[in-house]
């Protein structure tokens, strides 16, 4: 019917010592009390029975009790459904100068029950119990945890203590003086006030931020928050606070959040070290781990928290150990900058603190109460720690979306006085072009007075051809504002192709040059077959003599027009045999005053850069394109596409 177990002597006694900071962390932060009460197994042994059934009565189990072997450790025994019975005696030297009280941990126990006779004695049990599932009243002192008062006693106490739990199975008894125990309460009461306070405000905090700046990681934050409810419980502040559903209360929100308070864990640590965007099959991993977690939370109500418990445990192993990897990982990955490995440390200890806090808790190592409540204090380190950290990549990234805003006016006032510019060149060139005309007209004039003298007919030539110059250039200037402007409506009507391309190289006359035309490669027929297009003429001329008047300026043969239909579309390849185009120009050929060529002293007159530019503008502007074919030697080749019209396919 019950069984005495093996010696505590015989668990798994192992803690790593990396985790010795840990435990100097806790011990740091412990509130111990400068006042020592006596603690059951250190100071009190006590003997252990166990009661699988949990049928065993006082009487049956009170032999075995009293002949076992006496055990000084913190008793724990991890989750199980066993019942524990214990027997250990209050010496007279303890508890015969006065009153005493017995308090009894933790808050989250289902049942204990409380058996006390004087020590000697054989008269009748006094009982009391104790436990979350308890309905009764809890303790003989308004106190968060079970407190009993034990009258001065001569001969010493005799004590008997039941433990039952669906949680984990711990027992922890301290026996103080009231003197001893006031200001250690007072201490105790003073630091979880500080404790709960500073945990209100990071958890504010992190609500706050995650609704203004919409960051996940203050999200994950203001989430994890809800485990301070869990550090609350296991404090007995639930109960202690609504006393009248408080033990229920607690049992169950216990339970609960010690399992989504890991999930949680894991959401955090995933969106601080942003896995979903760096390792996103981590990621994936972490929350398949945070979804099975929820799945878990069942166990509460159908009372098999115990199962889930440990399917919880490998879980958040396996998943303790992906985060690790993926810490290194990043953390190599960024050359261990500063604010990564703080992002990941961070979750990272207090994944740790919960881990061995959660192996205590199971028995898997001897149970400390360092290792078991640091994880508390670890928890709202961590949360003001990632808090500020994320607060600080929210500067950062405001700090970026200022420069982006402040490069972004930059780029508007530079777009400004570059339209600004336009419309200067644009006016300038509208204005040059009635003297122009008027300098044309009177050189032509100027030509058909009198006998053509040699010297002035070169004289004329060389203003004819400056003349000439300027108004390509005033026409380019002309066409690049209007191709910038909002209201850009392209003119077109039917025009033939050939006489078009004819127009364009007239334009440019080359003097001393000639050029050849072909359609599909062949010289034109007699008389030439239409070649009918739909084109504004007059911004296609400028746009094919700028090709033309490029191959002419950086070619040292005739140039070469031709003319062909490709599907639906017209193709006009214009080719020079001139040294090309270097290959660290050619990506610039088609951009705003860039040319083919940097300007050299001494060198061939060029443009300004607006020619080919203009005339992909213009190509474009008509549904087609202007490309630079090819540019093997000799010279290079470039390709208008111009788009037919439907009725005009089948001719």
């Amino acid at each position: 019917m019950f069984r005495r177990p093996p010696p505590a002597s015989t668990r798994p006694a192992f803690l790593p010592a990396g985790f010795a900071l840990v435990i100097l962390l806790g011990l740091l932060l412990s509130t111990a009390a400068a006042a020592s009460p006596a603690r059951l197994g250190a100071d009190l042994p006590y003997t252990l029975v166990a009661d699988p059934g949990g049928s065993a009565t006082l009487e049956q189990v009170l032999p075995a009790l009293r002949d076992g072997a006496a055990h000084r450790e913190v008793f724990s025994r991890g989750y199980t459904r066993t019942a524990f019975w214990l027997r250990f005696t209050l010496p007279p030297d303890r508890v015969a100068d006065g009153e005493h009280w017995l308090e009894v941990k933790p808050a989250f126990l289902d049942d204990i029950r409380l058996f006390i006779r004087p020590l000697g004695g054989d008269g009748p049990w006094r009982q009391r119990r104790a436990g979350d599932t308890f309905d009764g009243p809890i303790g003989d002192i308004d106190h968060r945890f079970p407190l009993f008062v034990l009258p001065a006693e001569p001969r010493g106490y005799e004590m008997l203590a039941r433990v039952a739990s669906s949680s984990a199975v711990l027992l922890q008894m301290k026996l103080w003086s009231p003197r001893e125990f006031l200001p250690a309460a007072a201490r105790d009461a003073g630091f979880w006030s500080f404790y709960f306070g500073l945990a209100t405000l990071s958890a504010l905090l992190a609500l706050v931020l995650a609704v203004v700046l919409g960051s996940r990681l203050l999200w994950s934050v203001t989430g994890i928050s809800a485990a301070y409810v869990l550090v609350a419980c296991v404090q007995g502040y639930v109960a202690w606070l609504v006393p009248e559903v408080g033990w229920r209360l607690q049992h169950y929100l216990t339970g609960l959040l010690t399992l989504a308070s890991y999930g949680l864990l894991l959401w955090m640590a995933s969106e601080a070290l942003q896995l979903r965007r760096r390792l996103p099959w981590a990621h994936r991993l972490l929350m398949a781990a945070c979804g099975l977690i929820l799945v878990l939370l069942l166990s509460v109500p159908l009372d098999l928290y115990g199962a889930a418990i440990r399917i919880h445990t490998l879980v958040y192993l396996t998943t303790g150990a992906v985060f690790l990897l993926a810490c290194g990982y990043i953390w190599w990955r960024d050359r261990f900058q500063l604010s990564s490995v703080l992002l990941g440390l961070s979750p990272l200890i207090c994944m740790l603190a919960s881990l061995f806090g959660l192996f205590s808790a199971v028995g898997w190592i001897p149970f400390r109460e360092e290792i078991y409540v640091v994880w508390q204090y670890a928890l709202v380190v961590n949360m003001l720690m990632v808090t500020g950290l994320a607060v600080y990549q929210v500067r950062i990234r405001h700090l970026r979306e200022q420069e982006k805003h402040q490069l972004a006016r930059a780029l508007e006032v530079e777009r400004e006085a570059r339209f600004n510019q336009r419309q200067f060149m644009g006016l300038v060139a509208h204005e040059f072009r009635t003297p122009l005309a008027i300098i044309a007209a009177s050189l032509q004039n100027l030509r058909y007075l009198g006998a053509p003298d040699p010297r002035h007919t070169s004289r004329y030539d060389k203003i004819g051809r400056a003349t000439d110059r300027l108004v390509q250039l005033t026409d380019n200037c002309l066409a690049d504002a209007r191709l910038d402007a909002d209201d850009l409506s392209v003119d077109r009507r039917r025009v033939c192709l050939r006489e078009l391309v004819i127009e364009a190289a007239s334009l440019v006359q080359p003097a001393g040059h000639n050029w050849r035309l072909t359609v599909e490669g062949r010289a034109p027929s007699d008389p030439p077959a239409p070649l009918p297009a739909w084109l504004d003429p007059a911004m296609m001329r400028i746009a094919l003599s700028n090709v033309i008047d490029n191959a002419v300026k950086h070619g040292d043969g005739e140039p070469w027009v031709d003319i062909s239909r490709q599907g639906t579309a017209w193709r006009v390849a214009i080719r020079d045999h001139g040294p090309g185009i270097a290959a660290d120009r050619r990506a610039l050929v088609f951009e705003r005053y860039r040319r083919a060529t940097p300007a050299s002293p001494g060198g061939r007159q060029g443009g300004v850069g607006l020619g080919l530019f203009v005339s992909r503008r213009i190509a474009r502007a008509h549904g087609g394109d202007l490309v630079l074919a090819d540019d093997e030697g000799p010279g290079c080749c470039f390709l208008f596409t111009l788009p037919l019209l439907p009725e005009d396919v089948s001719l």
